[in-house]
């Protein structure tokens, strides 16, 4: 595959440049590697209704569908607008919606292959959207937005006031219990399908004044699953990880192992996955009791957005510079479907390259 200079890819000719200078100026003929590619645009989102059908969501507008289960992608149009897709809810293979920028919300009933726009009554950007059934979803964003629709995506209604507050992420068990969260461990919850929203506040989050919470704010909140009405998990900045078995009337942190930003937790299967930054990968083997930070098993520095499992054993994750990784081992091992990892055989050092073939070099000769 040729590898070409693209500005707004300057993460990969770096390197690859730094390369054939070397390479160049030592009189070598040396093999451009393959890497294999979907995208190079940063990805945000991953979903997987079954074992065969797989979106990935990004930057520009991307949105690529596999329907035999990662071997084969295709690019789905958005529209030909250049915004950024952040997330999506899939109830089965054909229908799904996705959110991004600029208010954008795209629904389609055959699987991609035609997304329509709809109306969502807002320009603000969107992070995230859920659906319970075909008739019932909500979207959140910026300025404490709350969208809800009872048709479909027909039409949006917001829910919320105007505020500036972020609100990150959210997760519908049914159509009356849902969670939101965001910024500044903002954690709201609802009864009644967003009629009404109330705070629910960690003890963790709690400051003595004012003061004292503008100058220690509780941490902003990214990824959130729950299983049932009640037994739920949050993970944010300073890997950070939440757990609550009374639908959230009380929380309480989990050990991660890691100050790394968490980004998604996903817990299903009798199993839980968490990634972030610099490939962080966290793994629990018991539903959700208790979590495992797995060293250098990501083999990126890149942060993963998100993670999405069909079974104990089949999983997906996406991340930055068009990363796409799959493990059919639970997350003990990834393989890189597209992306660069560190790994790749290219990043070991030629030879003739190594500190013993190299000259004194003065006080950076290595002793």
């Amino acid at each position: 595959m040729p590898i070409t200079c693209n500005p707004s890819k300057k993460y990969y000719c770096c390197f690859f440049a730094s390369c054939i200078l070397l390479l160049t100026g030592c009189n070598m003929n040396v093999e451009m590697p393959e890497i294999k590619t979907i995208t190079e645009d940063n990805l945000h989102g991953v979903i997987v209704p079954d074992e065969k059908h797989i979106w990935i969501t990004g930057n520009f507008g991307a949105i690529f569908h596999s329907n035999d289960g990662g071997k084969s992608w295709e690019k789905q149009d958005a529209g030909g607008e250049n915004f950024l897709i952040s997330d999506g809810s899939f109830i089965d293979s054909k229908q799904g919606w996705l959110a991004g920028t600029r208010g954008t919300i795209l629904h389609t009933n055959n699987s991609g292959k035609k997304w329509e726009k709809q109306n969502s009554g807002t320009t603000i950007n969107l992070f995230d959207i859920s659906f319970v059934d075909a008739q019932n979803g909500w979207a959140v964003g910026e300025w404490n937005t709350i969208l809800h629709t009872q048709n479909g995506g027909k039409t949006w209604a917001r829910q919320t006031d105007k505020m500036d507050t972020m609100l990150n992420s959210l997760f519908f068990i049914d159509r009356d219990y849902g969670w939101v969260i965001g910024e500044r461990g903002l954690i709201l919850h609802t009864k009644n399908g967003g009629k009404t929203w109330e705070v629910q506040l960690p003890s963790l989050f709690e400051r003595e004044d004012d003061e004292d919470l503008l100058f220690n704010p509780p941490n902003s909140l990214f990824g959130i699953f729950f299983t049932d009405r009640k037994n739920g998990w949050i993970c944010g900045i300073e890997g950070l990880i939440l757990r609550t078995d009374d639908g959230g009337k009380t929380w309480q942190e989990q050990q991660s192992s890691t100050t790394n930003t968490l980004y998604t937790v996903f817990v299903k299967y009798g199993r839980g996955w968490i990634v972030g930054d610099r490939g962080t990968s966290i793994i629990s083997e018991d539903g959700g009791s208790t979590w495992e930070l797995q060293q250098d098993v990501i083999k990126s520095k890149w942060p993963f957005r998100d993670v999405f499992f069909t079974s104990a054993e089949n999983g997906w994750a996406v991340g930055i510079a068009g990363s796409v990784i799959h493990s059919a081992d639970g997350g003990q091992t990834w393989e890189f479907r597209s992306g660069i990892s560190y790994a790749m055989d290219f990043f070991e050092m030629p030879k003739f390259l190594e500190w013993r073939s190299l000259p004194d070099f003065g006080p950076f000769a290595k002793e």
